[in-house]
C-alpha cells in the first residue's frame, strides 16, 4: 500500500471548504485525518461533511500523533503563531499565502522549520499550473524574443462589509492577498529577484486596510514588472509578457478552476496585421498539484535537504519584496531590495 501523509486542517476557512480538503482527499499520497476550529461545533459539522474527525482545538490537533502535516488557512496575522507551534510539534506545514506579514516573521518561521528539517510550503497553487510552464518554455525557445515588461492585474469587486479582508487586526491587505500573486509570478517568469520597487497603496479610512494599489518592480537587465490589485474594482485575473518579437497574454492567471481550459495567446504584428496564435495548455487542478508535491517532498526524505533549502529561500525572497513594497508606499519613494534585511 502506498504510504500517505496524514493531514490535519487547522481552521475552518472558506478556501479549505471549497478547494483544499477535497483536493487532499483526492490524492493517493495524502489522508485527511481531522480538522480543528475555534468553534468546536463548527469543526464537528465540517468533520461530518467530509468524513473526517474533529479536534477540540488547534492545540489538540497539533498534539495528535496520528498527524504528520498541517494545512493552515488562517488569516495572515495568525500564521506566525501557528506555524511556530506546528514546527515545535514536529509537523510539516503548508500555509496559505501570504505566509508572513514581515520579512522578520518569515525568517522566524523558516528558522523554526529548518532546525527540525521540516517541510514548509506557501500555498501559491498557481506555481504548479501547467499553463505557466508553457509560457516559460516559449520564452526559453526564444518565441517572444527578449522579455521586457511583465504586466498583471488581479482584483475583485467589493466583498460583504463583515468579510475578514477588511479586518486590519487579522492582517487584511489587498497587497498581501492579491498583489502577492503578481509579485510571485513576476519573480517566476523572470527567474530572478527585483532590485528595487515602487508602490502606491490606497488605504480605506474606515478600516485602515489597503483595498487596492499598484506597483512597479525593477529587475536586473532592464526588465520591469507592472501590476495592480484591488478589492474595489471589476474582476481581473491575468498577466501579459511583452517581448522583442511577440506578446503573451494569459487570461486566467492565478485563480483558475479545474474545469477551465487555459487561454494563452501569442500575438505578433506582421505586415501591418495582428497575428494571434493560441497556445494549448491542459486543464488542471492546481490545488491537487501543489498538495501532491508537498506530500511527495515529505515522503521522499533522501535528498530532500536541497529542495527544502531552495523553498525556504523562495519564501524569504517573496516576503522581502512585499515588505519593500509596503515601505515604498509608506515613504512615497523607490526602495531598493538591499535595504530590507
Amino acid at each position: 500500500m502506498k504510504k500517505k501523509v496524514r493531514i490535519g486542517i487547522l481552521g475552518c476557512a472558506d478556501v479549505a471548504k471549497r478547494h483544499s480538503i477535497k483536493a487532499f482527499q483526492s490524492l493517493d499520497n495524502a489522508k485527511v485525518v481531522s480538522i480543528s476550529s475555534r468553534d468546536y461545533s463548527k469543526a464537528r459539522k465540517w468533520a461530518s461533511d467530509f468524513g473526517i474527525a474533529a479536534e477540540a482545538s488547534y492545540d489538540a490537533l497539533l498534539k495528535n500523533k496520528n498527524i504528520d502535516a498541517v494545512y493552515i488557512p488562517l488569516p495572515i496575522s495568525l500564521h506566525k503563531k501557528w506555524v511556530l507551534k506546528a514546527a515545535r510539534a514536529g509537523k510539516h506545514i503548508i500555509c496559505e499565502k501570504s505566509l508572513a506579514e514581515s520579512i522578520k516573521s518569515a525568517k522566524e518561521m523558516v528558522k523554526a522549520c529548518r532546525s527540525k528539517g521540516l517541510v514548509l510550503y506557501e500555498n501559491f497553487m498557481c506555481d504548479f499550473h501547467p499553463q505557466h510552464e508553457k509560457v516559460l518554455s516559449l520564452i526559453k525557445r526564444g518565441g517572444i524574443g527578449q522579455p521586457f515588461v511583465f504586466r498583471s492585474f488581479y482584483g475583485f469587486p467589493p466583498f460583504d462589509k463583515d468579510n475578514i479582508r477588511y479586518n486590519k487586526k487579522l492582517g487584511a491587505s489587498a497587497l498581501y492577498d492579491a498583489g502577492c500573486y503578481i509579485v510571485f509570478m513576476a519573480r517566476k517568469i523572470f527567474g530572478k529577484e527585483p532590485v528595487s520597487v515602487v508602490c502606491n497603496l490606497s488605504i480605506d479610512k474606515k478600516t485602515g486596510v489597503d483595498i487596492k494599489g499598484s506597483m512597479m518592480l525593477e529587475f536586473p537587465g532592464g526588465q520591469t514588472a507592472l501590476g495592480a490589485f484591488s478589492y474595489d474594482s471589476a474582476y481581473q485575473n491575468n498577466y501579459s509578457l511583452w517581448g522583442g518579437k511577440a506578446i503573451i497574454n494569459v487570461e486566467r492567471a492565478y485563480s483558475i478552476s479545474p474545469e477551465t481550459k487555459p487561454v494563452i495567446k501569442l500575438s505578433r504584428f506582421e505586415n501591418y496585421k495582428d497575428i494571434v496564435h493560441g497556445i494549448e495548455a491542459p486543464v488542471a487542478d492546481q490545488f491537487k498539484l501543489i498538495f501532491r508535491d508537498f506530500c511527495d517532498t515529505i515522503l521522499h526524505k533522501r535528498g530532500r535537504g536541497k529542495k527544502i533549502d531552495r523553498i525556504y529561500s523562495q519564501l524569504i525572497a517573496q516576503a522581502k519584496v512585499l515588505e519593500a513594497l509596503c515601505l515604498a508606499s509608506k515613504g512615497n519613494r523607490k526602495v531598493r531590495l538591499e535595504e530590507i534585511k
